[in-house]
């Protein structure tokens, strides 16, 4: 509006300069400098901006585990967990561990689910994302990768659930084929202790460190004798993921603040293409420059940390408490 204000201006003072005395100056301007043309008017769609299955499983991804990673580092509530000792928390983690590895009966996992799910609500953790996140991994890793083995042909025993005849015996190579598939009372059996295993896994690892902070996670892997370099890459892996998913995820909020309507699905494999190549190469250059900086500064592969406090009373009770229930569940 001010540069067509500034035309009209300049075109009136160019007509009076040579038609001075005339009566109607304006005659002598285009039209498309004095007349004001109808605003349009954006109909902005309504909803939000649409992008392609993928690149949402890359951001989503992305911003899970940067919110698993990001957990350790506000795991200053006050809790059950958050006030006992690193080193009892990784002993847990170790002893249930080996516990649900040992056990071949169903009871006695579900029995340490309920114990991690009552450690979890005195500890403070939201159970609802915490566990969210546990029974997605547990049904993907867990339950679908053993679904196979409810099968007959997988398992044998009782059949309980028949899904296809096929008449007769066939043998396919080294495989067995019965008359009748279906699924077998001891296939579920075997699908529920490898589901209950995941579940128990995942429940206590991801429980201890959501209640203690990284580095005191690995000051307590450095008591329990873990070689350095094991130490040093872990560190250094654990840098390097948040500094990843947060690149991811401030990639794709860039590109949201530049959409104005949604983009074709070839358009945006296009581009997630091009933002793995791209992080691939990122990923390069920001390792050489990494070790480059810490062979310029002198680091050996020896952590200097600050070393443990003594365990206090209630560590002492704690870790007596995790013996106890250690030995109730192998005796059940």
């Amino acid at each position: 509006m001010v540069s067509r204000a500034v035309m009209v201006a300049l075109a009136v003072l160019h007509g009076c300069s040579h038609s001075y005395g005339r009566g109607n100056v304006l005659a002598d301007i285009p039209s498309f400098l004095t007349e004001q043309p109808e605003p349009r008017a954006y109909q902005a769609a309504a909803g939000s901006l649409k992008t392609a299955v993928i690149e949402k499983s890359a951001v989503h991804a992305a911003s899970v585990l940067r919110t698993a990673f990001l957990q350790a580092q506000i795991s200053s509530s006050a809790g059950l967990l958050q006030s006992v000792d690193a080193r009892v928390k990784v002993l847990l983690l170790i002893v249930v561990v080996i516990v649900v590895s040992v056990k071949r009966a169903l009871l006695p996992e579900a029995m340490i689910a309920v114990f991690l799910l009552g450690l979890a609500a005195l500890s403070r953790i939201p159970l609802i994302s915490h566990y969210g996140r546990i029974l997605l991994l547990t049904f993907l890793f867990g339950f679908l990768l053993a679904l196979p083995a409810a099968c007959n042909i997988v398992t044998p025993g009782e059949i309980i659930l028949p899904l296809w005849r096929i008449g007769e015996n066939v043998t396919i190579g080294p495989v067995a084929v019965p008359a009748v598939i279906g699924v077998t009372a001891e296939g579920l059996r075997r699908i529920a202790m490898l589901s209950m295993r995941v579940l128990n896994s995942l429940s206590v690892t991801l429980l201890v460190l959501a209640t203690t902070p990284f580095m005191e996670f690995i000051r307590a892997l450095r008591f329990l004798r873990v070689p350095d370099v094991f130490l040093l890459t872990i560190t250094l892996a654990f840098k390097y993921l948040l500094i990843f998913t947060t690149t991811v995820f401030d990639m794709h909020l860039a590109k949201l603040s530049r959409m104005i309507r949604p983009e074709r699905p070839a358009d945006s494999r296009a581009w997630t293409s091009g933002r793995i190549a791209f992080l691939f190469r990122k990923s390069q250059l920001r390792c050489d420059d990494i070790v480059r900086a810490m062979r310029a500064r002198g680091m050996t592969s020896a952590m200097k940390l600050r070393p443990l406090p003594p365990l206090a009373g209630r560590d002492a009770a704690a870790a007596a408490g995790i013996a106890a229930a250690s030995l109730l569940f192998l005796w059940m």
